[in-house]
């Protein structure tokens, strides 16, 4: 799986993120388990590979340097562009967690971003200070780093616009307000979901055209991405898969809450007419709900 695909399943998170904050349905920990277990093992492989390039230079060899930078650039870009879909997760992970007794995903969702950031920052520093590379190689690089940390904040500003979350995943917290605003000013309907459509599109064709068509590690970003799928619940779809919106679920919401009122109105006056209390009352009006 390339990794632009990981940010395209960023974009989904971000413009459902509000109906899966509003369900606040718990989270398996067999889907917890195997996101930290996919995360960790590629952020071995991507320590690893860092690692070659460190003893590389430790030995003064300025043919393996050249050469792991020609075999590893798209390791690097991965690096760069999966930080949207962790930093997403993580902030739905808060979001789900607050005003929760037990903080049961954000801590490990924290842990990941940490890790994550920190061999973000390693790249950073081999675009600086890396030798054996080229100007051309410096510069797509930042051009990508460039491109991925303004989609951060877009994606979490539209997160941010409707659900109150945790802004601190933002690269710069004043950017993502400024997308949160312009999405509160959007109507909702087709035309929030044309916008939204159209965002994810424009930033799935910035990131192809900044990184290289071949992917690094494609087993462990699909490993990476199963896990965060494995996280959104069967209630957040509806019955041909399609992830079900806000308006929908607060509709849902209502009518279980109507119905549990009429219930216990029903229970009550049958109880005061006479009637046997655990007979169970029928409503045509909301069956179809």
């Amino acid at each position: 799986m390339h990794c632009v695909y990981l940010a395209d399943l960023a974009a989904v998170l971000s413009t459902h993120g509000p109906a899966i904050l509003y369900r606040r349905q718990s989270i398996s920990p067999q889907a917890v388990t195997q996101y930290w277990t996919s995360s960790r093992t590629r952020l071995e492989l991507w320590h690893g590979a860092i690692a070659r390039y460190q003893r590389a230079e430790h030995s003064g060899d300025w043919v393996r340097m050249r050469a792991w930078w020609r075999d590893h650039i798209g390791v690097l870009e991965e690096i760069l562009v999966s930080e949207l879909l962790t930093r997403v997760v993580a902030a739905l992970a808060a979001g789900l967690d607050r005003n929760q007794d037990d903080e049961e995903l954000s801590p490990i969702t924290h842990a990941i971003f940490l890790s994550h950031l920190e061999t973000r920052n390693r790249v950073q520093h081999l675009m600086l200070f890396g030798r054996g590379s080229s100007v051309q190689n410096a510069v797509r690089l930042n051009r990508l780093r460039k491109g991925v940390e303004r989609w951060n904040d877009a994606l979490l500003g539209r997160l941010w616009s409707s659900v109150p979350t945790e802004i601190r995943y933002a690269i710069d917290a004043d950017r993502a307000r400024n997308y949160a605003e312009d999405a509160r000013c959007q109507s909702c309907g087709d035309a929030q979901r044309t916008s939204d459509w159209l965002l994810a599109a424009a930033m799935h064709d910035t990131l192809s055209r900044r990184s290289s068509p071949t992917v690094a590690l494609p087993q462990a970003n699909r490993q990476v991405a199963d896990s965060v799928l494995l996280m959104l619940r069967p209630e957040l779809f509806d019955s041909v898969g399609t992830m079900k919106s806000l308006w929908m679920h607060r509709m849902q919401f209502d009518c279980e809450r109507t119905n549990h009122v009429l219930d216990d109105l029903l229970a009550c006056r049958n109880g005061k007419d006479g009637a046997p209390k655990n007979s169970t009352p029928t409503h045509h009006s909301f069956d179809r709900w």
